[in-house]
């Protein structure tokens, strides 16, 4: 934005143990209209509140598409692969098919080895201007070629569909853009 030549730009995020929970009572949720959809939609269980929405999405997507549950499990041994090249990742054990449609259900099609945990982390970024970059002899920095960021639409909660509430529109506006 041309206010500094360049910043250190970080995040973090400090989460407790647990499925994640309400914190202020005195006040709406931000999540009330999305659980109020979703009770809607397919009831609400004892399971924790971001499986039921995105296991909830999931198995949307297998009754309207025939989408198989082994589809869905693909992405957590894809992902196990991966994090098994990672030093620093939480869960770095290669699994298989098998093992993660073995573990116990959380809510269809999720098992627990397809569930993240609630995690802590942190991120950080020098961001500089390619003025500053070319003094300071950075041959190759790194060029973000696009950004775009949006919100609910009328859809996410008014088409009562649960790839809806998970932000199917949100992410399909974000690509085009």
């Amino acid at each position: 934005g041309g206010i500094a030549d360049c910043v250190l730009a970080l995040g973090f995020e400090k989460m407790e143990k647990g499925a994640l929970a309400s914190k202020f009572d005195d006040r709406k949720t931000p999540l009330q209209d999305f659980v109020g959809v979703m009770n809607e939609v397919q009831g609400f269980t004892s399971a924790p509140a971001a499986a039921q929405m995105f296991g909830g999405a999931g198995r949307e997507h297998r009754w309207r598409y025939g989408t198989k549950k082994e589809t869905f499990a693909q992405i957590a041994v894809k992902a196990r692969r991966h994090a098994a090249n990672n030093p620093f990742a939480i869960f770095n054990d290669v699994l298989s098919l098998e093992d993660i449609l073995a573990s116990q259900e959380v809510f269809d099609p999720l098992t627990r080895l397809q569930c993240c945990p609630p995690t802590c982390g942190a991120a950080a970024a020098i961001v500089c201007s390619e003025d500053f970059a070319r003094k300071h002899g950075i041959a190759s920095p790194i060029t973000v070629a696009a950004q775009a960021m949006t919100t609910d639409y009328p859809s996410t909660f008014g088409d009562k569909s649960m790839i809806q509430l998970v932000g199917f529109d949100m992410a399909k506006s974000a690509a085009q853009k």
